[in-house]
């Protein structure tokens, strides 16, 4: 199928015009000069019951081709064409002689058979669940041993013909034998209506929403139709009675069958309706353009709320979603390897769809650049041409939206080295703080006890104060190193997590600091940089904003880390250009910081990153 996305064209025709349309209405006239003649008898003394029959089989026959012209609903026109030219045959009992008595029975049986297992195809193409196949069986064998019985058993002046050269071989005449099959046959079609209603009805939660409503209207008109026919027949399932009254009959059921492809036609009008308004829901529903709002747009009109939407990145040479981030759609997604060769101009590819009936398919610009992948549920495969009608609609803000998409990976690029450096630093600290420990302390405190070893031992006096004050002021060099190293990277960060470490911070800022921290664990990056995000905006409070009360409250929900600081001084110059440089850590996560507050009205900082 192809779409084209910017360049205007002409539309090419839909299969209800032109040759199908001539075609379809030729069929039609075939069937009805068929059933003009099969029931020439009868219409020549019933006009009204003609006129009447001539149309159904005619609406029947015309749907039916025009059912045809497309993919997936081909075997269901051909089942209509079939039921038509078995309705029109039906009538051949007028004529009450040779073979048409006989035929008359299979030709009905038929004919309900074809139309019912039609709509159970339609409009997939085949029969998806177990019981759509287990009701065309039965109705297969009712509807073929039925009229079998009728006239082994009988005689046929006993079914209404009377005629003297009507061949109706009767191996087997009983009367009471033959009342009893006809009451056997009324119950079993009867049973039958009612179980294809039940079909029907089983079928309607299992189905897609929008094909729940192409369905939904032909289901019920149909159930009605059958349900009547049966209740119908029951009055003329008796024996000896005249061929006028079963030919009426016949006319009765005819009328009810003319609303089934009256309904077919309805509902296959109301679809190309939503292709011709869709264009202005697209219009509406993107304007202004954005990433998001196509892909709403593109959701809210094609009733697929799962619909996913991926945009060609030309700078990073792969697709991405609505924020930016590369996706990487594997080699089975039906999508060729380079995205750029065998293109069609301006056109949408069918892909292939996953292991969950997903349908993928990708979108060219008018140059035949690649330039989006949609993803769609796969009931959405019996609707092609409402989503080609829908992405020819959105051709122009699926570039703009393009456009942004290709600057969100530009920004996603930068968050992500920026990432890698926050990962780079926080080993690196944790790295720098080992070895500050292990290293450094260490020699210092081996330093320490050869000069206490060396004060104990020595009998000269300068000797011994001479070492007590380098033992003294390796104690305070030590002490300055281990602050350093807890600056670096704490030891209860990476022990006990950021509550403890936050709780000595709050024990020597020197003003008092509430804390409300959640126990659970994140990654190293997220840690090491809100600790030092959360530090620094300490250390703002009490040097600059001259704070005497701060509250720190970090909690999680949903897979997100939200956090709160807020102080009451006032400082004298706007927190935000304080606090400038903390926004690129945060955003390095993903995540957004939102500084409020100035001169006289306290300080705020919100943070919120994903920590999933």
């Amino acid at each position: 199928m192809v779409v084209v996305i910017s360049a205007p064209r002409r539309r090419r025709s839909p299969p209800w015009f032109g040759a199908e349309t001539r075609r379809a209405l030729l069929a039609g006239l075939v069937v009805a000069g068929l059933a003009l003649l099969a029931g020439w008898p009868y219409w020549r003394h019933h006009p009204a019951a003609a006129a009447t029959t001539l149309v159904s089989c005619t609406a029947i026959a015309v749907a039916g081709v025009l059912l045809g012209t497309g993919a997936r609903t081909r075997r269901t026109g051909l089942l209509f064409v079939a039921a038509s030219a078995c309705w029109a045959v039906n009538w051949a009992a007028s004529w009450d002689a040779t073979i048409g008595p006989i035929l008359s029975p299979y030709a009905q049986a038929d004919f309900y058979l074809a139309i019912a297992v039609g709509v159970l195809l339609y409009p997939g193409g085949r029969l998806e669940y177990l019981a759509d196949r287990v009701w065309t069986v039965l109705a297969c064998v009712i509807l073929c041993c039925c009229p079998t019985a009728l006239w082994v058993t009988s005689e046929p002046e006993w079914a209404a013909f009377r005629g003297e050269s009507v061949w109706w071989p009767a191996p087997f005449p009983d009367r009471e034998v033959f009342r009893v099959v006809l009451w056997a046959s009324a119950v079993l079609y009867v049973l039958l209506a009612l179980s294809y209603a039940v079909v029907l009805i089983l079928r309607l939660p299992r189905m897609s929403r929008m094909r729940r409503m192409l369905t939904l209207p032909v289901a019920v008109v149909l159930a009605f139709v059958g349900i009547s026919a049966a209740l119908t027949q029951r009055p003329i399932m008796e024996d000896s009675i005249p061929l006028d009254d079963l030919l009426g009959v016949y006319v009765v059921q005819g009328a009810m069958a003319a609303l089934l492809p009256l309904t077919l036609l309805a509902s296959a009008l109301r679809i190309r309706i939503g292709e011709l308004t869709v264009a202005g829901r697209m219009l509406r529903l993107t304007a202004p353009v954005s990433v998001e709002r196509v892909r709403d747009a593109l959701r809210d009109v094609l009733r697929d709320p799962t619909l996913e939407l991926w945009f060609w990145a030309p700078t990073e040479q792969t697709y991405v979603d609505t924020t930016g981030r590369p996706v990487a759609l594997g080699p089975d997604d039906g999508l060729d390897a380079d995205p750029k060769e065998n293109g069609v101009y301006g056109g949408v590819h069918d892909g292939g769809h996953d292991e969950g009936g997903r349908w993928r398919r990708r979108v060219r610009g008018a140059a035949g650049d690649p330039l989006a992948v949609v993803e769609l549920g796969g009931a959405l495969r019996d609707h092609g041409s409402l989503v080609e009608a829908a992405l020819a609609a959105g051709g122009r803000a699926l570039e703009t939206a393009r456009l942004q998409a290709s600057v969100h990976a530009g920004l996603e690029q930068v968050r992500s080295a920026y990432r890698r450096l926050v990962r780079a630093e926080a080993v690196e600290r944790e790295r720098l703080a080992r070895d500050l420990h292990d290293g450094a302390q260490q020699r210092l405190l081996a330093l320490g006890a050869m000069l206490g070893t060396l004060e104990a031992v020595t009998g000269d006096p300068a000797v011994k104060e001479h070492a007590r004050v380098c033992r003294a002021e390796l104690v305070e060099a030590l002490a300055e190193l281990r602050s350093l190293a807890r600056e670096v990277q704490p030891a209860l960060l990476v022990q006990d997590g950021l509550g403890p470490a936050l709780e000595v911070v709050a024990e020597r800022v020197g003003i008092r600091v509430k804390l409300d921290v959640t126990p659970r664990r994140f990654s190293r990056e997220i840690e090491s940089t809100l600790y030092s995000v959360l530090c620094e905006t300490l250390s703002y409070a009490v040097d600059r904003a001259r704070a005497t009360q701060v509250d720190v409250r970090v909690g999680h929900e949903d897979g997100r880390l939200a956090v709160e600081v807020t102080c009451d001084g006032t400082g004298s110059r706007d927190p935000a250009t304080d606090l400038a440089g903390l926004s690129g850590r945060v955003g390095a996560l993903r995540g957004q910081m939102e500084i409020g507050g100035g001169p006289g009205a306290g300080t705020t900082v919100r943070m919120d990153l994903p920590c999933e």
